[in-house]
């Protein structure tokens, strides 16, 4: 008897408790925008379906772009990107001078700087 009213009280404490824990929370919560990724896009700039998301092939033209616009003299010889590193190879005039070929080097090093500050540009020149 003892202990099937043990039992008794136990399921009556265990069912009271139930309703509180499932009260509703009355502090407003922001909503996501029904972009289907509950609210991502919002806050990760490298999520493909952000605007400033860019992929390999869109860096390598903004590199070409601020090489050309800053040397148009100077042609590109190769662009390989290895993780954060941009290996870039440029090709001087022919009889151009060792230091305007450092001057470039130089120039070219901060033109990527600024137009993919994602990478360590490591820019060879050499006069062909």
């Amino acid at each position: 008897m003892l202990r099937s009213l043990a039992v008794l009280l136990s399921a009556a404490l265990a069912l009271s408790g139930l309703p509180a824990c499932q009260q509703k929370y009355t502090k407003n919560s922001a909503t996501h925008t029904r972009d289907g990724v509950l609210g991502i896009t919002e806050t990760n700039p490298n999520m493909p379906l952000s605007a400033s998301f860019r992929t390999y092939p869109d860096d390598l033209r903004v590199m070409q772009n601020a090489i050309g616009q800053r040397f148009p003299n100077v042609s590109i010889a190769s662009i390989s990107l290895n993780g954060p590193t941009a290996y870039v190879r440029l090709t001087a005039p022919a009889h151009t001078p060792p230091e305007e070929i450092e001057r470039i080097r130089q120039g070219a090093t901060e033109a990527l700087a600024a137009a993919a500050p994602r990478y360590n540009a490591n820019v060879t020149v050499i006069a062909k």
